[in-house]
């Protein structure tokens, strides 16, 4: 178990490191908004697409079509629990317009995919790193369509942003339905494509936490660590949120499937919703802030709740 843990401990070192070197390309001129919001289209035009395709392409098997139903199942019900808690919490907390689309996508999506799969790895063996790539087809799906919208809808500027069927018609949403037919296709380990897409996309998490530090440098020291509020929103995101996902889906799966389940909840905030704020006008602030906590919780808690699930 320490092993684990240190393995696990090493990953959020990894990047906090990516993380600092955006902040200082900031402080230093090396990075400016422009060349955020630019960097950001071309990973969600580009790198992150392939990442998407190279997910099922590059792997060497997938689960048999019914436990693939299953884990996408127990995906479903996972989101469906995620978005009433985002509304409540934002409700209970009094979050004002401009910033509630920004804390829901938060309590909504966490990093399953950039951290997810090294951490699963690490704690559950890399045969369970499948199992995440299955259960992120759902969490594609919806962080580039219904996460886009709460972003776009209530953003810092209070203009709310209308969105049209053509407004999903996105390189992510085609490379995400893509997988998914793919997936249930039982096509994978595809030659020469599938290692080509797996070096574009291993693109995509040094440049999104580039862009998430160089974010941060935009505050001052002192609000770095966020409000009371936000901390607030992250415990939940972190602890609540997982424990409660366990409680629910206890009697649905078990072994290691139930505590890769578990443990993508307890994800640290998608890095994607920075770069949906610089492309739809959100709070790219906050959003970076609340990446920032999470990623620093997720030092204790990921190896505490993976400690949990596997000793239940």
């Amino acid at each position: 178990m320490l092993s684990q843990f240190s393995s696990i401990f090493t990953q959020m070192v990894a990047l906090f490191a990516a993380i600092g070197v955006g902040y200082i390309c900031k402080k230093t001129g090396v990075m400016d908004a422009d060349f955020d919001k630019r960097l950001s289209g071309l990973v969600l035009s580009a790198t992150l697409p392939a990442l998407i395709l190279a997910s099922v392409l590059n792997v060497d098997s997938l689960p048999d079509p019914v436990l693939m139903g299953q884990i996408i199942g127990l995906s479903v019900l996972s989101y469906a629990l995620f978005i009433p808690i985002a509304y409540i919490v934002t409700y209970v907390l009094r979050i004002p317009d401009g910033r509630r689309g920004v804390y829901r996508f938060m309590l909504i999506f966490g990093n399953t995919g950039f951290i997810g799969y090294p951490v699963l790895s690490a704690i559950f063996g890399p045969q369970t790193v499948v199992y995440a790539v299955v259960y992120n087809i759902v969490f594609n799906m919806l962080s580039f369509t219904f996460g886009a919208w709460l972003i776009a809808s209530d953003n810092e500027y209070g203009v709310k942003v209308r969105m049209s069927w053509r407004d999903f018609v996105t390189p992510c949403n085609i490379a995400t339905l893509a997988t998914m037919a793919l997936a249930f296709c039982g096509v994978h380990a595809v030659p020469v494509v599938g290692p080509a897409l797996s070096t574009i996309g291993s693109f995509t998490t040094p440049a999104t936490l580039l862009i998430v530090g160089s974010s941060l440098a935009n505050l001052p020291a002192a609000k770095l660590m966020g409000t009371p509020r936000l901390w607030i929103a992250c415990l939940v995101r972190m602890v609540a949120t997982p424990l409660l996902i366990f409680a629910v889906m206890r009697p649905l799966a078990g072994g290691a499937l139930l505590g890769v389940v578990v443990v993508l909840a307890a994800m640290p905030v998608a890095t994607n919703g920075t770069m949906f704020c610089y492309q739809y006008g959100g709070d790219a602030k906050t959003m970076a802030q609340g990446t920032f906590i999470t990623t620093i919780l997720a030092l204790v808690t990921i190896p505490l709740l993976a400690t949990f699930a596997a000793v239940l």
